[in-house]
């Protein structure tokens, strides 16, 4: 019996364990999960500080350990401030005044704590400065051939190991990111320590006396050849930093060849291979996305109270596995397109074109390289597509393609004529074939891109050539060399170039929040069995009737995600075809005044009394288009005939899909003011609202990226209103 009563429990138990192990493989990636992830990760930290501030000691001998006493209470502490923990947090002021008081020789902690410092810093007005210069500048004397080992006295010490060099120069590189001087002689030092130290593959061992190539020591000499890099050579033109390259790319080629097989949740490990990724902008080694792979393993490896083990033991893992889902998580701006040619003349003109948006702010931004073998889909992880280059650049027409899809799927380019190059003229080529309908303009002196509507006043440079489909920028050019100025970091003598990055992004992004790393815009196709079809049409007319080609389809993969319902969307027709298709709902859009004959106006009288539903809205908030509208429905149907959607219509009242309130635009706000109300208005057919008319943006909403110059709904509230009057017509 007892036998029984022992073998039920230890069945029970496989069975829970089995159960819990399953849960997590299944658990998959997305930007919700990684969220969550963090959030539990960073309870579990505050569960573990003790009524001093600090966090238990690292190992079961304090006396004999590297960390102590100051080393794992500085990890958790830089953890959770890049989470977002205020430094003012009540918890975090007796944690930052603990560790303010620890006096300490160990080159971990003292690395670790400088980024502390340097996170704080950027809430407090530089609050922790002394703390840091005593930290960088004790790391700074503490290395005669530059490297490090356990201890940092401030003795010029020498034969050190990878694993404690590459953070000794961490807190150095934090000192001079928070304004500590630090001598060029030391990343000159530094710099000669890991070539020299490089094994013949491409990677790094622990130290002389311990050969062979370890993955964790891999990220430390890559990451740490990027950091002296940028500091020596950052105001050097670019064939002065060409002697650096070929050691980077041999640690990267490494990267590429044995990043997925040495994968794993070390959190050490992890938090380097986040910093190489971030440093050398690569959105992939090999063909792995870093970020995403690394994530996944961490979401499926995490214990129900928000731990993570290994090693280290769960105090030192888990603020390591948070740094790499926290950090790795920032907004990318911008991605770099990898092409052929010479697509990477400036090789870290993002890189401090991103740090100055970062620290100006106060806000991590990131870049990232992508290439045109990937699908469009994943290009999406920035808003901005940034193409420069001295010589006429060559894209097959595939490649155009892949091109016009990210910008119609809510994208935006960004190209840079580098040096006064053929750039300049090849790439005005591109823009005809990419966009046949409309022409790279100058922007005149007086548009908002200019001026402080945006953000900067740029009173003579740069000059800006712009491609609008008439709602919202499709592309930006520059010939003047903006890829120059950021990559020798001319902030104080051409401040312009860099202003003139901020209109731009302020101005592609409508100053709205960035998506996360791995969030794309564009959505996955879901399968599903329909519930049921809706036909919807849409209609062709004089002017630019399709400014947003894809912004159906967009909008057919989310309804059908919600609601189960197939979404048939017609190719544009003529309006006098109308009659000939079944379609529940046709959608008539435009960007300049709309000038129908009296045989379309016919066709659509026709439809609508028949049952059809015709949506028009006035793309961009349009207001030539938006006034004939008006002015064609009056002489329709009289002049009383247009009136606002009563609030307690179905098509804002749809059952478990109700619409109280919406969330418009920048541009709108401007015209409606902190009106929270859907402004729909409607002809009655029949006692029907069979045609439905917004002045304000619809189909640019449904695309679902940013726009400052459009005056029309948020998209959320674009897709909600579209979805109800869908599936309210489509009955």
């Amino acid at each position: 019996m007892r036998s029984a009563i022992i073998h039920s429990c230890l069945l029970a138990l496989s069975v829970a364990v089995a159960s819990q192990a399953l849960a997590q493989q299944d658990v998959s990636f997305s930007d919700q999960a990684v969220g969550e992830a963090i959030k539990k990760g960073a309870d579990y930290l505050w569960s573990r500080q003790k009524p001093n501030g600090s966090w238990p000691p690292f190992g079961s001998d304090p006396k004999a350990n590297t960390y102590n006493p100051a080393g794992p209470t500085a990890l958790a502490v830089y953890a959770l401030l890049e989470s977002g923990v205020a430094p003012q947090d009540p918890r975090m002021v007796k944690a930052l005044d603990w560790l303010a008081a620890q006096t300490s020789d160990k080159t971990y902690t003292l690395g670790i704590r400088c980024n502390v410092w340097l996170a704080a810093n950027k809430k407090t007005r530089a609050k922790y400065y002394n703390q840091l210069a005593q930290d960088a500048n004790q790391l700074v004397e503490s290395t005669k051939d530059g490297s490090y080992n356990y201890f940092s006295k401030g003795d010029h010490q020498s034969s050190g190991d990878n694993s404690n060099s590459q953070y000794g120069l961490l807190g150095a590189w934090a000192g001079e990111m928070g304004g500590v001087e630090i001598r060029k002689e030391y990343w000159d030092l530094v710099l000669k320590y890991w070539i020299v130290s490089q094994t013949p593959d491409g990677g790094w061992s622990y130290n002389r006396t311990n050969p062979g190539t370890r993955p964790t020591m891999v990220a430390a000499g890559v990451a740490s050849l990027f950091v002296c890099y940028d500091n020596l050579y950052s105001d050097k033109e670019i064939g002065a930093t060409k002697a650096v390259d070929p050691i980077i790319q041999k640690g990267l080629d490494w990267f590429d060849k044995n990043f997925v097989r040495t994968l794993s949740t070390n959190g050490y490990y992890l938090y380097g291979v986040e910093r190489v990724g971030l440093a050398s902008g690569l959105k992939y080694f090999g063909q792995a996305d870093w970020y995403k792979l690394g994530a996944t393993k961490l979401l499926q490896a995490q214990k129900p109270n928000g731990s993570w083990e290994g090693g280290h033991g769960a105090d030192v893992e888990t603020p390591f596995a948070l740094l790499f889902l926290i950090r790795g998580r920032h907004s990318v701006l911008f991605n770099k397109l990898q092409r052929e040619g010479d697509w990477n003349n400036r090789p870290r003109d993002l890189a401090s074109l991103t740090r100055w948006i970062s620290r100006t702010y106060e806000t991590t931004v990131n870049w990232q390289v992508i290439n045109l073998k990937v699908p469009v889909r994943e290009w999406h992880d920035a808003p901005i597509l940034y193409i420069a280059g001295y010589q006429p650049p060559k894209f097959s027409d595939e490649d155009i393609n892949n091109l016009r899809t990210f910008v119609q799927q809510g994208g935006m380019l960004l190209t840079c004529t580098e040096g006064g190059g053929q750039f300049k003229t090849g790439i005005r080529e591109v823009y005809k074939k990419l966009f046949p309908k409309y022409e790279l303009a100058a922007v005149p002196p007086e548009h908002d891109l200019y001026h402080r509507a945006v953000y900067y006043e740029l009173p003579s440079r740069p000059k800006f050539f712009m491609v609008s489909n008439g709602v919202r920028p499709l592309a930006i050019h520059v010939d003047d060399d903006l890829a120059r100025s950021w990559q020798l970091g001319k902030v104080s003598t051409e401040r312009w170039a860099f202003e003139a990055a901020a209109n731009i992004f302020m101005y592609a992004t409508d100053k709205e929040q960035l998506r996360y790393r791995g969030v794309s815009l564009w959505p996955e196709q879901a399968q599903f069995e329909p519930a049921r079809t809706v036909k919807l049409a849409r209609l062709q007319h004089g002017g630019d009737y399709d400014p947003e080609p894809l912004a159906y389809e967009r909008f057919a993969v989310l309804l059908g995600k919600e609601t189960k319902v197939k979404l048939e969307v017609v190719p544009p027709a003529p309006i006098a075809s109308l009659g000939a298709t079944d379609a529940k709902v046709a959608a008539l859009t435009g960007t300049g005044p709309l000038k129908l004959t009296d045989e379309e106006k016919a066709a659509l009288k026709k439809y609508v009394e028949g049952g059809g539903t015709l949506v028009i809205d006035a793309a961009g908030g349009s207001q030539q288009f938006a006034e004939s509208v008006e002015q064609m429905l009056l002489g329709m149907y009289g002049p009383d005939s247009l009136r606002a959607l009563d609030a307690s219509s179905p098509i804002y009242q749809l059952k478990g899909m109700e619409i109280n309130e919406v969330k418009y635009r920048r541009q709108a706000k401007r015209i409606l003011g902190n009106k929270r109300q859907a402004s729909l208005q409607v002809v009655l057919v029949k006692d029907r609202p069979a045609i439905i008319y917004s002045a304000q943006d619809l189909t640019s909403g449904l695309v679902g990226c940013p726009a400052y110059p459009c005056a029309g709904y948020a998209p959320d509230s674009a897709y909600q209103l579209m979805r109800n009057i869908v599936l309210s017509a489509g009955k």
